[in-house]
């Protein structure tokens, strides 16, 4: 698929509290470089900037950084891959703070792309905003200073950074000149972040068009006037059509400055129209694929709201006025959760038919006690508002996990609202057994020990 994610994985991580003095010497450690640690990973251009990531979060310094020849397909062992990362620090404890912080940049953003449908051709368009002490001491900038690092097989390469070096005000600061060890080339380019995201967005169109029209000798539009499909021309007139790859003319002044209107989320790569596979995670500058697991929360949470609407139309057609009214309620919180979510505020206090989250827990546990219904197991025989509050209880487990699978490890929740939504959820579904009861009662039926 164009454009998916070809995202590193990491093989081997150490780290040497105290490295031996002989050892040292070799690596050429500063005489306060007491400890060490050892990254491999399967993508070399992606640790690269990991790296970088990690003298930001913490003071360490890249000591050595090399890739291996003919790639990870071809590695030496099952833990090698394609590049070997060292850090050095005064203690251990640092050197873990600059490893952790690369490996969360390598989950979360370092990434190639794919830019054939069978993910064959592989490019790396990444910006980093504000540079660390390792990468800006490579390219000879100040650190904070913004970079675009292109990297392509060879002939995407050339192509690509000859558009991006025309599209945008930057400079060149490094030339990968092919072969490299790996077979690809690139290159490192400074300038203001909206340049460099510029340059980056010229070099993917370039990529992507090579790689729909590879045997075109004079393509239309020229590969010098690429740039210009980005709407970089404002008042060009041109409405937004799409082309195969995804990227599309924009419409003038659709983006500030006449930038490209959207960016895929953590990556840095800049896009003039949507592409089908991805979706908003929060506006246009955050798009992610419809895969990404707070889309899929996002839709089993749309899923049982719909869900709630049809179970609350079943108890008004059965005369269930109070179990149907309890279910607006349970409506306003899911919709309030959804809200929490996408916009930072505090999580909602589930409240349903007047019962906080916790009484309707207690409840649940004792439905002989405060009911007068026993254990109801759903029967067809209890009717449609039965089976569909069973369905409902069932189905909030399913959010509940995907909450899990979406926000455990991480994400834009902070810890607050994820602890908060995961016991809203939890006693969501201790509520919707309290309505299974009700509605199965006003049905006829007891439940057992009742």
């Amino acid at each position: 698929m164009i454009l998916e994610p070809i995202k590193p994985e990491v093989l081997a991580v150490r780290v040497i509290p105290n490295v031996d003095a002989q050892l040292k010497e070799k690596l050429k450690l500063a005489p306060h470089h007491r400890s060490v640690g050892l990254i491999t990973c399967t993508s070399d251009d992606a640790l690269y900037a990991a790296l970088d990531e990690g003298t930001k979060a913490a003071q360490v310094d890249v000591v050595y950084a090399k890739s291996f020849y003919a790639g990870a397909a071809h590695a030496s062992g099952p833990f090698s891959g394609e590049i070997i990362g060292i850090y050095a620090a005064e203690d251990e404890e640092t050197v873990s703070s600059g490893v952790q912080a690369c490996l969360a940049y390598l989950r979360d953003k370092a990434w190639f792309f794919a830019a054939d449908e069978h993910g064959k051709l592989a490019f790396f368009p990444h910006v980093l905003p504000h540079l660390g002490r390792y990468l800006s001491a490579s390219a000879g900038v100040e650190p904070g200073t913004s970079l675009a690092y292109l990297i392509a097989p060879p002939i995407e390469a050339v192509l690509g950074l000859d558009a991006a070096l025309k599209a945008a005000k930057v400079e060149l600061k490094v030339y990968y000149a092919p072969p490299s060890e790996t077979n690809f080339a690139g290159g490192l380019l400074s300038g203001d972040l909206y340049e460099v995201e510029a340059a980056a967005a010229a070099f993917q169109e370039t990529v992507l068009d090579l790689a729909r029209r590879p045997r075109s000798i004079s393509p239309e539009p020229r590969v010098e006037e690429l740039s210009r499909s980005l709407g970089q021309a404002a008042g060009s007139g041109r409405s937004g059509g799409t082309d195969r790859g995804g990227v599309a003319n924009r419409p003038a002044g659709s983006g500030p400055g006449g930038a490209p209107r959207f960016k895929l989320q953590g990556s840095g790569m800049a896009l003039d129209a949507k592409p089908v596979e991805y979706t908003h995670l929060f506006d246009d500058q955050s798009l992610v694929l419809k895969t990404h697991a707070a889309i899929r929360f996002r839709g089993k949470l749309d899923l049982l709201q719909g869900q709630v609407i049809d179970a609350a139309v079943a108890a008004r057609q059965e005369g269930q006025a109070a179990v149907a009214a309890a279910l607006d309620d349970v409506l306003r919180y899911l919709r309030n959760v959804l809200a929490a979510e996408v916009t930072g505020r505090p999580m909602p206090q589930l409240t349903v038919a007047g019962f906080s989250a916790d009484e309707l827990h207690r409840i649940s546990h004792d439905t002989v006690h405060y009911m007068n219904v026993g254990w109801v197991l759903p029967q067809p025989s209890m009717g449609p508002t039965v089976a569909k509050l069973n369905m409902l209880r069932a189905e909030t487990r399913e959010v509940e996990i995907a909450a899990m699978d979406a926000f455990d490890s991480g994400g834009h929740l902070s810890r607050e609202n994820y602890a908060a939504m995961l016991y809203g959820l939890n006693r969501l579904s201790s509520a919707l057994y309290v309505l299974v009861c009700r509605a199965a009662a006003a049905s006829g039926a007891r439940g057992a020990g009742a």
